[in-house]
């Protein structure tokens, strides 16, 4: 088509030939990789002996997925729940530390961290209640039965149905959904997926700011050193010059999201392991509704991430159209990635709320798309905002795409 390829190519060697590319793109890697790796071996523990003793916050997941290989494929019931309390018990009542080997600091008990998560999750910690004692020592642990940890996920479940509106015909869907998820619970380790999926948020910030900050600069600056007319003197003419500026600007960002993830996701497997895909979700979201692993949990996220990505390269060349310069572009997309990570819309302002959910600082986390209860309508049933979420970039891509399209053959014609 009118030798699109050799326009792609001219457009890319214009990308990849500025060092402001270069440096963003491997500092945002590096910070990427950073960000999994450092917290695990700088975060320091202490041991509760008065000797002084500490270790690291990676001595810990190590020990915990050394131990928890015992605890794959069992299922969250009473004799779990016995015997969880029971190594707490021992080891709060034992004149000698219960550790996870002879030559470590790290307590016996991490073994059921993901377990007892669940209960810190639900709040029956936070004060004295009928499903709660506490050692001599003070420190609290849970009575209950394994049925009424479920019911009381039950009952959490629908106060946050109530305070988020959520209409009876909502209600009996995410009922139904409920009924689907395997009760009881089965574990399974999945520490590296864990640590993907809380990277997420930091992942969608990040390729916002790469994309501000790459892509409008190079169709931009051809505003600026007069340098369009020339192009469109070739044989090639409007149309494949502005699919070529499409093609690129998509590619780089899909690209930035893909190399971004990669750059999380290696140091977690490296660190935590590759095992626990096929591991519920509810394990490590108490309130996600949804029948999800863990694993396809991440995929769903990366899949959005993708989508927002294609979004945002198509936005960032329409502003840089629509401006005719880069600053202006960067300044709208920066500022609107801030105003998105920090501005909460009350839950109140139903509609607007659940609009401004859709923005990808909000929807592109774990607790974001994964948990965020209310529904669309859609032809008698109802789709999560996970599912909606990716279908709105790609239309509003589309927007960009003709907006841009639009704005740069009128200029071209005789804008000027």
């Amino acid at each position: 088509m009118y030798n699109l390829g050799t326009l792609i190519k001219y457009e890319y060697k214009k990308l990849l030939q500025r060092k402001a590319v270069w440096i963003v793109t491997l500092t945002l890697m590096a910070m990427a990789a950073a960000s999994v790796i450092l917290p695990p071996f700088m975060t320091v523990i202490s041991s509760s002996n008065d000797n002084g003793d500490f270790y690291y916050l990676y001595d810990q997941y190590k020990a915990q997925r050394e131990l928890a290989t015992d605890l794959t494929g069992r299922t969250l019931d009473d004799k779990l729940l016995i015997e969880m309390n029971e190594a707490y018990r021992k080891e709060n009542e034992s004149t000698e530390r219960i550790t996870a080997a002879p030559d470590s600091e790290v307590p016996y008990s991490c073994k059921y961290d993901d377990i007892n998560s669940i209960i810190y999750s639900l709040g029956l910690y936070e004060a004295d209640n009928a499903y709660t004692s506490t050692y001599d020592n003070g420190i609290p642990y849970y009575t209950g039965t394994a049925a009424q940890l479920y019911d009381l996920r039950k009952d959490y479940l629908q106060a946050r149905w109530a305070q988020e509106s959520l209409s009876d015909e909502e209600k009996a869907f995410l009922t139904a959904q409920e009924e689907d998820i395997t009760t009881p619970f089965i574990y399974r380790y999945c520490g590296s997926y864990k640590s993907i999926l809380a990277t997420f948020t930091i992942l969608s910030v990040m390729v916002s700011f790469l994309t501000a900050v790459c892509i409008p600069p190079v169709s931009a600056e051809e505003h600026s050193r007069k340098t369009d007319q020339i192009i469109l003197c070739t044989r090639f003419g409007r149309r494949p010059a502005f699919l070529a500026k499409l093609f690129t600007a998509v590619i780089f960002s899909v690209a930035a999201a893909l190399l971004l993830f990669i750059s999380f996701a290696v140091p977690s497997f490296v660190i935590y392991g590759t095992e626990g895909f096929s591991a519920q979700i509810q394990f490590h979201i108490l309130d996600c509704t949804w029948k999800l692993t863990i694993g396809q949990s991440v995929l769903i996220l990366f899949g959005i991430s993708i989508a927002a990505a294609i979004m945002l390269g198509c936005a960032a060349l329409y502003l840089a159209e629509h401006f005719r310069s880069s600053i202006p572009a960067m300044g709208v997309l920066i500022g609107f990635l801030l105003i998105s990570s920090f501005l909460n819309i009350p839950g109140q302002f139903c509609v607007l709320s659940q609009i401004w959910s859709y923005c990808p600082a909000k929807l592109i986390s774990a607790t974001g798309g994964l948990i965020d209860h209310r529904l669309v309508p859609f032809f008698g049933t109802y789709l999560a905002s996970y599912q909606v979420g990716p279908f709105i970039y790609l239309i509003l891509a589309l927007l960009f795409a003709f907006g841009g399209y639009f704005i740069w053959r009128r200029w071209q014609a005789g804008g000027r």
